[in-house]
């Protein structure tokens, strides 16, 4: 992979589906990050809102496969040194990505990592929650207990497509993100924490909403990948970033008929309802 020009300090990255939502998200975005030139990019299957076209600095790339893939296809768009990846139903906090950058360019090395940390659903968890040690299910052979995670990263562009970016195997970027966040350890990278709460994150479990195709990728096909690839020990380091190549260009749980027109179209053809909605397997 070339190295591109730099037009912005950071590309807040995102993939995303759920567009009435953006224009609350750019606005945060703006107040989070006042001091630092950024860009706003965001891939899915849905066109922006007209209140974010003809914005310099917001930029959509069209993309209807898996939420790994709509990453890879995603950050060739971006132009930042950096490059941030995080959720469409997220907000920013004033000044957060300030203080957060200014800790990372004054900490972190040329191959190193921040996890910009936020709060999910409202529960607001200690640092040592995004560490391997702290949950029973990276407790296996592959894993190193003194890893830490990075489930909404600040990373140099460059050395996230050099080491090849996601494993598209996984449809859904949980168990995409861990993955990456163990091979740049192994490669040398640390992985630092933002020094105050970025952003406020929504919850819907199960199939509340959007998150049906979602918790059934997790849950239905992405746990037994990661389980079989990280619970033996292994040598996983630098992948190949084309990877994204052989996956479906369009993503079946989201789209099991056909690709929608609009996030509203979406929700009116598959029956998605905003009460909690149970998984119906266990």
């Amino acid at each position: 992979m070339s190295k591109t020009k730099n037009e912005y300090d950071i590309s807040f990255f995102f993939p995303a589906i759920r567009t009435p939502k953006w224009v609350a998200l750019y606005e945060s975005l703006k107040l989070s990050c006042k001091r630092y030139k950024w860009e706003l990019v965001l891939c899915g299957p849905f066109p922006l809102p007209k209140e974010l076209q003809n914005i310099e600095n917001v930029k959509h790339v069209k993309e209807d496969g898996c939420v790994s893939r709509a990453v890879q296809v995603g950050v060739l768009e971006t132009t930042g040194k950096l490059i941030y990846i995080g959720n469409d139903d997220t907000l920013y906090r004033e000044d957060a990505f300030d203080h957060s950058l200014d800790h990372y360019f004054k900490e972190a090395g040329p191959i190193d990592i921040m996890q910009a940390t936020y709060v999910e659903g409202g529960n607001v968890q200690p640092n040592n929650y995004w560490t391997t040690a702290f949950h029973a299910a990276f407790h296996v052979p592959g894993i190193d207990q003194t890893w830490k995670l990075a489930t909404e990263p600040i990373i140099p562009r460059d050395y996230f497509m050099e080491m090849g970016g996601f494993d598209c195997r996984w449809e859904y970027m949980d168990g995409s993100t861990h993955d990456f966040a163990f091979r740049a350890q192994r490669n040398g990278s640390e992985i630092i924490y933002s020094p105050v709460i970025c952003g406020d994150m929504e919850w819907s479990p199960d199939h509340t909403g959007d998150h049906g195709p979602i918790h059934d990728a997790m849950c239905l096909h992405d746990n037994a990948i990661f389980q079989e690839m990280w619970s033996v020990p292994n040598d996983r380091l630098k992948i190949d970033y084309d990877n994204y190549k052989e996956q479906p260009g369009v993503w079946s749980r989201r789209f099991p008929t056909r690709v929608y027109e609009s996030y509203e179209d979406l929700w009116d053809g598959e029956g998605y309802v905003a009460e909690y909605k149970p998984a119906p397997y266990r």
